[in-house]
């Protein structure tokens, strides 16, 4: 097995995470290339999502991220990995639910009985939502919250319980996001139902193309996916393998790194893809609570952090940032 630095391993991770920035198509066909080369981006915050097209392609902006979710469709907003918010491409939303969906809602059985939500509410619920969503169109919460409270489904409008039917839809194939802050019907949106089929392998040789050199436990943090399910798929998808510090990683390919400087926004993929990042994140950074700030990479290596709104920056390490901060003003 090959033995490989730190260094090099976080540089390949920027390579393979498209943050050599690949894409130079403009519109939403580059938003949407991007979207699936690295097999979903986060996105639960609708700029993070933005910044994280940005710093993967060189002729998208803001404005066409927007399109590419509200008319041309394809990409989808909605629970895939982790059971978090991403977008991923919309031929790969029914694999990803068929695979990750009934592991995410029986590890969400808990919290619904804390809600008061059993199976038949959940499932009255979802046909609810759906058949409100197919007669009304896109809906924002506070409206599918009313439609659930005049279903004798939830007693008041207010509370977890209402994100947590939406969501189960969501996980079910049937629901996801629309324009703005609102929800749509999947058959609706997209013109038919999702097909819920999905493979972990398939799911393996994606993620090792975008995050590796990883292990097996990186996949399944990334994922959601049990660990010993992960580590069957990768073993039967990698191609190459590391030593790196004593552990084993896998690859479907030997990268040479991307070296560059890139600003990242809130709730970048490339930070959240793995169990050990070989990267310590400072709290400016990740300051706890779920929350994950614009980091500034460089090498794969974070070096700074800065912020949307103004634009102003911290470096623990000397930077150029001019190109950066350039095509950010470009991108919005």
């Amino acid at each position: 097995m090959t033995q490989r630095s730190v260094d090099w391993l976080l540089a390949a991770r920027m390579q393979a995470n498209c943050l050599a920035r690949p894409v130079d198509e403009a519109g939403p066909g580059g938003v949407a290339d991007v979207v699936r080369r690295t097999g979903g981006l986060q996105a639960q915050t609708w700029r993070g999502a933005a910044y994280a097209v940005r710093a993967r392609s060189t002729a998208t902006t803001f404005a066409d991220v927007n399109r590419v979710l509200e008319s041309e469709r394809s990409v989808i907003r909605g629970w895939f990995m982790r059971g978090t918010l991403q977008l991923v491409a919309t031929e790969d939303a029914g694999p990803l639910l068929g695979l990750l969906g009934p592991k995410l809602i029986k590890d969400t059985e808990r919290r619904y009985a804390e809600l008061g939500l059993p199976e038949r509410v959940r499932a009255e619920a979802a046909d609810v939502l759906e058949e409100w969503l197919l007669a009304h169109g896109p809906s924002p919460r506070a409206e599918l919250a009313e439609v659930l409270v005049r279903a004798g489904l939830i007693r008041e409008p207010k509370g977890q319980a209402v994100y947590a039917l939406i969501r189960h839809t969501g996980l079910l194939g049937r629901l996801c996001y629309g324009p703005g802050d609102t929800w749509v019907a999947v058959r609706d949106w997209l013109g038919r139902p999702l097909a819920l089929e999905g493979d972990a392998a398939t799911l393996a040789r994606r993620y090792l193309t975008a995050y590796g050199p990883a292990s097996a436990r990186d996949f399944a943090t990334w994922s959601g996916l049990p660990v010993p399910v992960a580590r069957r798929a990768i073993d039967v998808v990698a191609t190459v393998s590391f030593d790196v510090e004593s552990t084993e990683l896998h690859a479907v390919e030997d990268l040479p790194g991307c070296h560059d400087v890139r600003m990242l926004g809130e709730f970048d993929a490339y930070l959240l893809g793995y169990q050990n990042r070989h990267a310590e994140l400072p709290k400016s950074i990740f300051p706890g609570g779920g929350m994950l700030r614009p980091a500034i990479v460089r090498a794969g290596r974070p070096i700074g952090s800065w912020e949307h709104a103004t634009l102003r920056t911290e470096l623990f390490a000397p930077a150029d940032l001019a190109a950066e901060l350039a095509d950010i003003q470009r991108f919005s």
